[in-house]
Order: structure tokens, then sequence, then C-alpha cells
């Protein structure tokens, strides 16, 4: 196989275009079928999200219906009173067993059949409890009627079924002979349950059904607050089944349930004949996410239809039950759609790529055919003949362009060849135009201004002299005009050189008087500053005298109240000592009583009366000593009475010292104030005269360099007039500083 590189264009060309014709379209293909698939894929997917939403919404609706009608039925007064009522005229009845007598009745020998028990409403018996039943059997009947119950009771607190829509084996029964079944749980729960707030027990075998049931109930109270019964109602499956198929659209291809958290199916298969309610359902994906109460879509799982299923678990939020939403739907039908593009794909490929190679042969050809006559034209030209046919001129495409190109070339080669003759003439024009300028730029790179060429040059070259010319009496009036400038600065800047010199004293001068102002101020400014800190001291010192009076009067305060305390204690020393003095006389009398007895008894009361003698002396010192306490009790109240009053005067002369004290403080205050005012006033105006100070100081710095400034514009001015002097500006610009003219010189070519 030879290498690609040494292949012809015809041949390579067709093979290029071939395989990226085939590329593309498989590439594009490919995409477009992985693109469709993907669609079909997430449109499956969310048709059977939203057929297992509307599913879930329209069970959750039907649960909630019957609740809102179970509370609603459980809050009217005519509900309590047909309960009252039923239970009332059950006892009524002139039976020996009246139970077994309404059950015959309405039951066992109603005249419709089993299944239409619910369309005899007048029973024609005659009995209160037939009234009763024609009173409110058809309020009740059409409730079960247009909400699809199965049934519906009244059940008293007692636990007895005192009437029920359908009549069949659990009628005029007690709940509590099968304590298990959903109808007694509802019926319990209702009882302990608040108003409002219904009970729910999930499908279950029920004994006087042969299908599973659920069961809702309500409380019934009286007006008196208390429950009068229960009201329940009997739902079944094919209420649920069809609610969940009321969206759905796969036919035997899709089925939807619903399953509790155990596993158990709460609902009968939607496609008939699967599985029946309350089955144990195997453990695949679908029924593990059920377990976790996790929604989850599935794909190639395992499912009730027996085939590879995509599956949507939806869990429910419905009060009292724990159900998950399972819908499955068979893989192979919901995928179909991709089979048949894949194939219809695979065969566009397949036409396209023939098509392709068919196209691609002959556009090759039909490329390849002009540039080889291209080729042939370029080769010509190569060799310098200009009399070769180009072919393709007339074409519309590239090709066509490529050609009208290659005739322009040829036209512009021709064109090249006559001007490169005319180019050796003008280049001895433009030799001399050359000599021209140069000799006139060396004079004007001496300083010559005069240099202007006369002679005229040839063609456009001419605007070229015009324009030298122009340039040179340009230049020379600018450079008179320069000289001029020169002049009128040099003599300007003397001017302003000596205004600023003069400036310049003068603004010294005030800086110098505003110094020295600064100064005294600053002198002044600390004096009152001084004076303020010593008033301020001054200030302190009273505060402190102040304080150390007011302390001497508390303490003055203190000593009074203990000389009080002192005479009030000398005067209870003296009532002590007068008891004493009274116990010494009394002591004395019975001292001498004692002797007088003594005397009477003569011999025998000697001792007795040496005893009594001496008790009386005792006596008599205890007496003496009492009396001189006494005395001295007395002088000391005196002079404790005397340090009372001269202490209280001192307290008196302290409390106006502190009020002399006060006043003169607070005017020491009121000076500290004001002196310190002063000194913050003069401190600001010291520091303005400090800031005027250094603003004249700059001034005057500012005048010295304007001085210095206008001394260099001056020397500049003066340099200026020298460079402008070494211009040559010919007889007809005379510098009047410089004094000097210049003949000018006339070149000619």
């Amino acid at each position: 196989m030879p290498r690609l590189t040494k292949l012809p264009l015809k041949l390579k060309l067709p093979l290029i275009m071939v395989a990226l014709t085939g590329v593309f379209l498989v590439t594009v293909s490919l995409l477009v079928y992985s693109m469709a698939e993907r669609s079909i894929r997430e449109n499956a997917f969310a048709a059977q999200k939203i057929e297992a939403k509307s599913g879930a919404q329209a069970l959750a609706f039907l649960i909630k219906a019957a609740r809102s009608d179970v509370s609603s039925l459980a809050g009217q007064p005519a509900v309590f009173r047909a309960i009252s009522n039923f239970e009332r005229v059950i006892g009524m009845v002139e039976e020996d067993d009246p139970v077994a007598y309404l059950k015959q009745i309405y039951a066992a020998g109603n005249p419709n059949a089993a299944d239409k028990r619910e369309e005899l409403t007048d029973a024609g018996d005659g009995s209160y409890y037939n009234q009763s039943h024609v009173t409110y059997h058809p309020t009740f009947l059409q409730s079960l009627r247009l909400n699809g119950y199965q049934d519906l009771y009244l059940i008293t607190p007692a636990g007895q079924v005192v009437y029920s829509v359908k009549k069949q084996d659990d009628f005029l029964t007690s709940v509590q002979e099968a304590p298990d079944s959903g109808l007694a749980q509802v019926f319990q729960a209702a009882l302990e349950t608040e108003v409002g707030t219904v009970a729910v027990a999930d499908f279950a075998p029920y004994g006087h059904s042969p299908d599973a049931v659920a069961f809702m109930a309500a409380p019934v109270l009286a007006k008196n607050g208390k429950t009068a019964g229960v009201i329940a109602i009997q739902l079944g499956t094919a209420g649920v089944v069809q609610a969940l198929t009321s969206n759905l659209s796969g036919g035997t291809h899709q089925n939807i349930f619903v399953v509790s958290s155990d596993g158990v199916a709460r609902s009968p298969s939607s496609v008939e004949g699967l599985f029946p309610v309350l089955q144990q359902m195997p453990d695949t994906p679908q029924i593990q996410a059920v377990a976790l109460r996790e929604a989850a879509q599935l794909e190639g799982v395992p499912s009730s239809l027996g085939e590879r299923a995509i599956a949507q678990v939806m869990p429910l939020e419905l009060p009292g039950l724990d159900w998950s939403l399972v819908l499955e739907t068979d893989e192979h039908a919901a995928f179909a759609v991709v089979g048949r593009i894949r194939l219809i794909a695979a065969g566009m490929i397949g036409a396209a790529l023939l098509a392709a190679i068919g196209v691609s042969w002959l556009a090759a050809r039909s490329v390849t055919r002009p540039i080889h006559a291209l080729r042939e034209a370029t080769n010509a030209l190569a060799d310098a003949d200009y009399n070769l046919e180009i072919q393709g001129l007339a074409r519309g495409d590239e090709l066509g362009d490529l050609a009208r190109s290659l005739d322009t070339f040829r036209g512009k080669l021709k064109e090249a060849d006559e001007a490169a003759a005319r180019e050796v003439v003008a280049a001895r024009h433009t030799e001399a135009v050359v000599e021209s300028m140069s000799a006139a730029l060396s004079e004007l790179q001496r300083g010559n201004l005069a240099c202007d060429i006369q002679a005229p040059f040839d063609g456009h070259y001419e605007t070229l002299r015009e324009n030298f010319n122009r340039s040179l009496e340009r230049l020379r009036s600018s450079m008179a005009e320069v000289v001029g400038a020169a002049e009128n600065v040099g003599r300007f800047s003397e001017e302003q050189r000596g205004a600023a010199t003069e400036m310049a004293h003068r603004t010294e001068s005030q800086a110098a008087t505003l110094e020295e102002t600064a100064g005294a101020i600053r002198e002044l400014t600390g004096g009152i500053r001084d004076t303020a800190d010593r008033a301020g001291r001054m200030d302190e010192t009273m505060r402190g005298a102040r304080s150390e009076a007011e302390q001497s009067t508390d303490v003055v305060t203190s000593a009074v109240a203990a000389m009080d305390q002192i005479q009030e204690a000398s005067a209870e020393i003296s009532k002590i000592i007068n008891m004493i003095d009274d116990i010494a006389f009394q002591t004395n009398l019975l001292a001498l009583n004692a002797g007088v007895e003594a005397a009477r008894a003569g011999p025998a009361g000697a001792g007795f009366a040496v005893v009594a003698s001496e008790v009386r002396a005792l006596a008599q010192r205890a007496s003496n000593a009492a009396g001189q306490i006494k005395g001295l009790t007395s002088a000391s109240e005196e002079h404790v009475s005397n340090g009372v009053a001269m202490v209280g005067r001192a307290g008196d002369a302290l409390t106006s010292i502190i009020d002399q004290v006060s006043a003169v403080s607070g005017l020491v205050t009121e000076i500290a104030d004001g002196v310190r005012a002063q000194s913050e006033g003069l401190e600001k105006i010291d520091g303005a005269m400090h800031q005027l100070d250094s603003m004249t100081q700059q001034n005057a710095a500012m005048s010295e360099e304007a001085a210095a400034a206008s001394q260099l514009l001056q020397n500049e001015s003066q340099s200026l007039t020298d460079i402008v002097g070494r211009f040559d500006l010919g007889s007809g610009y005379v510098s009047a500083g410089a004094g000097f003219a210049a003949e000018p010189q006339l070149l000619s070519a």
C-alpha cells in the first residue's frame, strides 16, 4: 500500500473527503443516538414519576376526604341523636330478644340480596327502631355511596354496634367479641383520643368480611361534653386501587401498589392476579427502599411483573398509615423506542457513507482537474511566457478566483518589466535632487539660515524644493522673534529681581518683629500658666483643709456622744451607791436590833452580840465609803457636764470654720478656673503667633528664592541671546541686541 503522501491529489482528496465525511456522520449519529436514548430514558422516568405522584395524590385525597368526612360526621348533632336514639329504642322493642328480632328483620329476613341490604329503609314493623332507621338511614346511605365506603357504623360507649348501613354479620354485635379486629382497635382509640382526631386501623383480615379491610373512627360527644359513642367507617382495597390507577396508562406493563415498612402489601396489585393484599413481598431493591422509608428511582430491578423493570418508590405521608407507593414499569416496554432508534441510526449511517463516497469522488475530480491546468499556467509564467491562455477564468468558485488572480499576476509581471526601465531614468533625476538637498542641509548644519535652493527640480521633486524654502523662511522669522523675546525676558527679569530683593528685605524685617512679639506672648503665657498652676495647688490645699475640718467635726460629735454616755454611766453609778447606802443603813438597823436581842438573852447571847457589833461597824464603814463615792461621782458628773458644753462649743466653732473654708475654697476654685481659661486663650494666641511667624519666615525664604530665580532667569536670557546670535538670518533680519547681519547664500542645483 503506497504512502498517503505519495498518492496523487486526484486520489488523495476523495479518500480524505470520504474519511472525514464518514467520521463526521458516525460521530454525529452516535451523539444523536446517545442523546435520544438519554432523553427517552429521562422521559420514561419522568413520566413514571408523574404517574406515581398522581397516584399518591389521588390516594392521599381519598384518605384525607375519608378522615375529613368521619370528623365532620362525628361533630354533627344528628349523629349524636342517632346513636342515642338507636341505643334507646333497641330496649323498647317488644320482643324477648330484641337483638335477634332486629337482625332477623334487617339482615337475615331482608328482602334484598346480601350485598344489597342497604336498600331496605322502612321494614314496616311499626317499631321505634324502624322509625329511627327511617329517619337516619338515608343520610348515612348517601354518605357511604358518595365516598365509596364499605360500611358505616354507629357504636355505643359500651361497644355495641347499634347501626350499620350494610347490615352485615357485624350488625348489632359487640366489638369486644373480637378485640384484635381493626374495628375494635379504632373504637378503643377513638374513646381515648381528643375531639376532632380520627383513629385509623390499617388493612387487616376482618372476621365479618371475606377481604382485608381498614377502619377509621372518631368520637361523638354529647351536649355535656361526654363521649356519647363512636362513628366508624370501613374501607376496602377497591377504592385504593382505583385511586392509584386513576392516571395510569401502562396497562399490563405497569403495576402500582402500596406497601408498609414491614414489606406487607397493603393493596392488591393493579394488574389482576399478581398478588393479593397482605402478601409478604419479596426482598427486592424497591421493597428495601420501602423498609427504609426512602424515595427511590430504580432501573433493571426484578418486579412482580416477572420481567426486569424500572421502579419508583415514594413514601406517603398519611397519618396513622405507614405506607409507601411502588410503581413498576416493564423495562422492555418503557425503552422500546430506543431499539427502533438504534436500527434507524445504523441504516442512516450506512446510506450516508455510500452517498458520501460517490459525492466525494465527483467533487474531488471537479477540483483536481482545474488545479492541474493552473499548475501548467504557473510553470509557463515562471519561464516568462506571458502568452499562455489561463483556463477557468469564468468559474465562480475559489479555483476561478485563483485563475483570475493568476491572470492579474501575469499582467502585473508585464507592467513590472516596463516599470523597471522607467525606474532607471527616474534614478538619475533622484540623484540630482539628493545632491542639491545634501548641499543645502550642510549649510543649514553650519547655522546658515539663508541657504535657499534656487534651481528648480524635475517632476514631483519641485514640491520638495518649495517646501524646503518655505521652511527656511519660517525658521528665520521664528528665530528673529526668539531674539526679541530673549531681550524682553532679560529686561523684565532685571526689574523682577529688584522688586524681589526689596520684598525680601521687608519680609525679613517683618519676620524679626513677629518673632519678638511671639517671644513676649510666650513669656506672658508661661507666667499665666504658672499662676494657674499655683491657683490649682492652692485650691487643692483648701480642699484638704476643708476635709480635715469636716473630719474634726465628726471627732467632736463622737466626743460629745462619749461624754453623754459617761454622764449616763455616772448617774447609774449614783443610783447603785444610793442602793448600797440604803443596804448599809438597813444592815446597821438589823445589827442594832440584833444587839438589843443579844442583851436580852444575857450570857447566852454574848457571842451573838459581838457579831452584831462587828456587823454594825462594817455597815457604818460601808455607809461612809458610799458617801465618799457619791461625793466623787457628783464631782465627776459636774466635770463631765462642763466637758460636754465645751466640746459642743468646739463643734460649733469647727462648723463655722468649715463654712468659711468652703467659701474661700469656692473663690479659689473660681480664680483657678479663670486663670486656666486665660492661660488656654494665651496658648491659642501663642500658637497663632507661632504659625504667623512660621508663614512670615517662609514668605521671606520665598522672596529670597524669587530674587535668586530672577537672577537665574536673567542669566538664561543672556545665554539664549548668545545662542541665537550664532545663526545667520540673512540681510532681511537684524538683531537689535546682538547687532549682526548676514547675507543670504543662494545655492544652485
